[in-house]
Formats: C-alpha cells, structure tokens, sequence
C-alpha cells in the first residue's frame, strides 16, 4: 500500500515491481564502547534495488566506510573507504491480498563480496582489522521476511544468518539476526482522494547474536555476543520517494569480555522508485 511504511533497519517483504527500480541511499553513524575504548564509525550506503518477476526483486549495495577509534590507553586511529559490496535476492513464496491489506513471506540469500579495503595503516603501521572498512573475505547470508501492511497500519518481521569466513588467521563469528517493526500512519488521520503524502511513525526491534572469532584458530575471548536494540521511526512518504529516520538505543547488551558494545546508532535516508 501507498500508505504503508517500510522498516528502516531491515528489509521489507513487500516487492519491487516487474521492470522498476528502486534506489536507496542511507546514512548511518554509531558508536560503541569497550574496556579498550570507544569506536565511532560513520557509512553512506547506496542500494539499487530491481524488480526481476513479479515474485524475485534483486539488490545491490555498496558502503562507504568510515571509522575512528579513541583508546583508553593508547593513540587514536582511523581508516576510511570503500566496503564490502552486498548482493542478494528476495523472492515472494507466500502473497494474499485483501481489502485494504496485503501479505508477503519472501527468503532471500545473498554473497558479501570482499570488495572493501583492508590494508589501511597510519604512521604507526596497519590499523587493527576492527577498523578496516573491508573484511577481506567472501562471506553469505540467508532469511527470511514477512510484510502484513493494511492502509492504516504495517507490521514486519525478519530473521536472518550471515556467516563470515575467515581472512588470513582471524576468522569473525557468525551472527544471528531477528527483527520486527510496527509503523502507523500518523497523518493525515484520514485518507482522502486528493491525499498524497503520509506520516508514518512507529518502532523497530533488533535482537543480535555474534558468535565468538578466532585468531589463529583459538577462540578470542573479546569477541561475539548479544544485543538488544529498540529503534524508533519516522517516515514521510509520497507516490514516488520516501524520507525516514531512526535511533536505534540498546536496551540490553551481554557482550563477551572486552567485545565492543553498540551505544547509539543513528539512520537517515531517503528511498525513490522509478
């Protein structure tokens, strides 16, 4: 539906029509903290979404990275540049539409391409691997999302795994990801004929769970965890583009030893089909 928000962390369900594209662009700045310090990064990702079939919608995005660490007990560092290029596909196994209200089940899978950089130093040498705008290695994810969106209101959920191989001797964990949102049109109050804009504002959940890394191919105890985070959101939408916003605050964080852990994460961007 026209009137319907789309979550702003995740994907939707909701498809791409056959022969249209739609563009992304999205900038995001976080910051996390550990024992060791802190680490404020900041992204400018560009998404190209296309409507294949119907059913199968196929995306592309590329991040620019940027990351800055303040140590507690040390000089500061920072490296900027290109990461890693994501590609993947959605296809819609499960619509039913009613008055007034549409369902979709879409699985998608995708490849994380190691197309970032990854051999940044500074005056002091390389800079740590955390701060590398790339991960140097061919990772791949898989889920699936559901969409029930009506006129007044959208409702989303996703799950999804991404496993992360391993680059030289250090190898990331693998990480379990659930979402869910709700949107509701705040204004108008009422749909008219002649309306064309919308209002939308709600909340996003995000649950995470980062498996423990290796170095070497023993275990690093600062590494992998859980975290919960909750994120409200607001959208304005037209026929052909949205705007949107979200603060995604940690509600609760278990990370494993000195592991970073996210404090703040602020998303704007801005969504055009054509």
């Amino acid at each position: 539906s026209a009137a319907a928000a789309a979550p702003i962390t995740f994907n939707t369900a909701l498809p791409v029509s056959k022969g249209h594209f739609v563009i992304r662009a999205l900038a995001i700045y976080d910051e996390a903290d550990s024992l060791a310090g802190e680490v404020r990064g900041g992204e400018a990702v560009s998404v190209l979404g296309f409507g294949a079939t119907p059913r199968l919608a196929l995306f592309a995005s590329a991040p620019f990275v940027f990351k800055k660490s303040d140590a507690a007990n040390g000089p500061d560092r920072n490296a900027s540049g290109l990461g890693d290029v994501r590609l993947f596909a959605r296809y819609t196994v499960l619509q039913a539409d009613a008055p007034g209200g549409a369902f979709r089940l879409s699985p998608f899978a995708g490849l994380e391409l190691p197309t970032g950089e990854t051999g940044k130093a500074d005056a002091l040498g390389p800079v740590p691997a955390a701060l590398q705008p790339g991960s140097g290695s061919l990772d791949y994810f898989a889920g699936v999302i559901a969409t029930y969106a009506t006129l007044d209101w959208s409702l989303d959920g996703q799950v999804s795994w991404q496993v992360n191989r391993e680059n030289g001797a250090f190898n990331p964990g693998a990480v379990f990801q659930a979402d869910a949102a709700f949107y509701r049109r705040l204004l108008p109050a009422a749909l008219q004929a002649d309306t064309r804009g919308f209002l939308s504002g709600g909340v996003e959940i995000n649950y995470s769970d980062a498996r423990r890394a290796h170095i070497g191919g023993a275990v690093d105890p600062d590494s992998g965890g859980a975290q919960l985070l909750i994120s409200p959101g607001l959208q304005y939408a037209r026929p052909r583009w949205i705007a949107e916003a979200a603060i995604q605050i940690p509600a609760w964080r278990d990370a494993n030893g000195a592991a970073m852990r996210k404090d703040i994460i602020v998303r704007t961007g801005i969504r055009m089909n054509f």
